[in-house]
């Protein structure tokens, strides 16, 4: 148990330098993309917004996770907190982008790779359910916004494609994450 604890701790840890890291290429690419005027003024704001949110998010977890508890649960807390956040920070992604045509959607392997940090291969299911779940609510919503940005066949193709990419990711991290047998 004292193991799983240590463990979790050091994953907790691990996955908000990982964020921390992630915020400043982030910071970059804002920086890049408003001194080249790519984007509107509107735009880099609220990316300076999502950045600053998941700095906070990062910043509170790492403080959080450097607490010494004897519960478990209080680890995978925290680990979950930020896997929600790379998800919301996918999906953010992938509405400002111009939804389904968003090359955004590779964010979402993160949360997935991240829920690895929680020990469990139903947890990796989960995060694959979650990200499937978060692009189909972000792409469709873009979709119904901007309705002559695409067709509803290249909309719920999209969704399946990269939905089955998800779960094909989950399904290798399991098998990557499976116990070895001894011969």
């Amino acid at each position: 148990m004292q193991n799983q604890i240590k463990n979790l701790q050091q994953n907790a840890e691990r996955l908000t330098r990982v964020n921390l890291g992630l915020a400043a290429v982030l910071a970059v690419f804002i920086i890049a993309s408003d001194a080249w005027n790519l984007v509107t003024r509107e735009l880099t704001s609220q990316r300076w917004m999502m950045c600053g949110a998941l700095l906070l998010v990062t910043a509170a977890t790492w403080y959080l996770s450097r607490y010494n508890s004897k519960n478990p649960a209080y680890y995978k807390v925290l680990i979950v907190g930020i896997i929600l956040a790379q998800v919301v920070l996918a999906s953010f992604v992938v509405f400002t982008e111009r939804g389904m045509a968003s090359r955004g959607v590779a964010l979402y392997a993160l949360p997935i790779v991240s829920s690895l940090a929680l020990l469990s291969r139903s947890a990796v299911f989960a995060a694959a359910t979650l990200c499937t779940a978060a692009y189909a609510v972000t792409a469709t919503q873009y979709f119904y916004i901007h309705f002559n940005e695409g067709y509803k066949a290249e909309l719920y193709a999209t969704l399946f494609l990269y939905s089955a990419v998800f779960y094909a990711l989950a399904f290798v991290l399991s098998v990557v994450m499976r116990p070895k047998k001894s011969l």
